[in-house]
């Protein structure tokens, strides 16, 4: 037997005894394995960084550039994401950044997502509309709730937050919450807190 081949034999009989032992850690080690195999074949053709992940369907049209960092995962759900790149797009995202069910990402000139971002179900951004491409740009750490939207040319500064339904047309400042259609900011410090 090949040394590759009994690296990978001496795996499984790991993960089937881990599974034994422990058994709820195991099944999601074995789910984000078979992730990552998943990601491996939906994403061909794409640049991909180091456990990039699909636990749910994503549907990737690559006419343009897509590149996935580290740990980038795709989470399942009732409804397929999408990445939709067209020709002489690009669609770039950072590592250890999240994506609920539903989302999509459509690219005519290049959307940037940086690190550690976590995108809701049903978050739809694109950088086209009525025939003009401006480019989006969503920085590090940011938040993006549940069905909100981000308009062509935006950029949305780091650590900051799109709250639910949110229409996003403006840019965002960085440590910002934007809230409303169309969102106004207003820096985090100035949320009012719940009173204990």
């Amino acid at each position: 037997m090949k040394p590759e081949a009994l690296g990978k034999a001496l795996q499984v009989v790991r993960l089937v005894d881990r599974l034994r032992k422990h058994p709820e850690e195991a099944k999601d080690q074995l789910a984000r394995a078979v992730g990552m195999v998943r990601a491996a074949r939906l994403f061909r053709g794409c640049e991909l960084g180091y456990h990039v992940c699909a636990l749910g369907p994503v549907r990737v049209v690559k006419d343009g550039e897509i590149a996935l960092g580290d740990r980038v995962t795709f989470f399942g759900g009732m409804l397929a994401s999408e990445l939709l790149c067209h020709r002489g797009g690009a669609i770039r995202i950072g590592e250890d950044s999240g994506f609920n069910y539903g989302v999509s990402l459509e690219a005519s000139q290049e959307i940037r997502i940086g690190k550690g971002c976590m995108l809701a179900s049903f978050v739809r951004i694109s950088d086209r509309e009525d025939g003009e491409s401006r480019p989006v740009v969503i920085g590090d750490g940011v938040w993006i709730a549940h069905g909100a939207i981000i308009k062509p040319g935006v950029t949305i500064g780091d650590r900051s937050v799109v709250s639910a339904g949110s229409v996003v047309e403006r840019d965002v400042p960085p440590d910002s919450l934007a809230v409303g259609n169309p969102a106004r900011s207003m820096p985090l410090q100035m949320v009012p807190q719940p009173k204990a």
